[in-house]
């Protein structure tokens, strides 16, 4: 019993998890979405950081399955702040709004630049570039309206120190068509 305590805990150390819903709205050939979130960050002896995200992106269908998008994100902390500008290409494999369910396979491009700043004032940053690529699966509820699931991974250079830095992101959220 001891042993599945310790492995918890190092689980629980090394593990940090954020979700946030992510509205998505679809007019025509158009879509866009936006979201935002906060997080805080921290061990039991107390708060080591606190900070903010905004996402916004715009999509449009060049083909009867195919999607062009751009997609640009803002986090800001007290001592860092990133910007992240994303182009992607997606392909809808299976389904529409006018089936029970869709399948999106995408892929992008991220360029990303990194501000951090030291307790005495330095400042001091890092410009990254990744690839990734995720799926949209989206359960339409009615014809209008459905529930999204869109995992994505990408890998990043990781700044000064060039190593390669996976990242995994699964928003949900809600996805209106008229």
């Amino acid at each position: 019993m001891l042993r599945s305590r310790i492995y918890l805990l190092i689980i629980f150390l090394f593990l940090t998890g954020a979700g946030h819903a992510q509205p998505y709205w679809q007019k025509g050939t158009q879509t866009a979405y936006g979201s935002a979130s906060t997080n805080l960050e921290g061990l039991a002896s107390g708060l080591t950081n606190a900070g903010a995200n905004i996402c916004v992106g715009y999509a449009n269908l060049f083909a009867d399955q195919a999607a062009y998008g751009i997609e640009f994100c803002a986090r800001w902390a007290p001592l860092t702040s990133g910007y992240v500008g994303r182009a992607r290409l997606q392909k809808l494999v299976y389904g529409s709004s006018e089936t029970r369910s869709s399948l999106w396979l995408g892929s992008f491009v991220e360029f990303e630049q990194n501000i951090n700043m030291t307790i005495t004032g330095d400042m001091f940053g890092s410009v990254n570039q990744g690839i990734g690529a995720g799926v949209q699966y989206t359960y339409w509820v009615t014809a209008n309206a459905g529930i999204y699931f869109w995992p994505q991974v990408s890998r990043t250079n990781g700044g000064p120190s060039g190593l390669w830095d996976w990242q995994l992101v699964a928003p949900v959220g809600v996805q209106i068509a008229w």
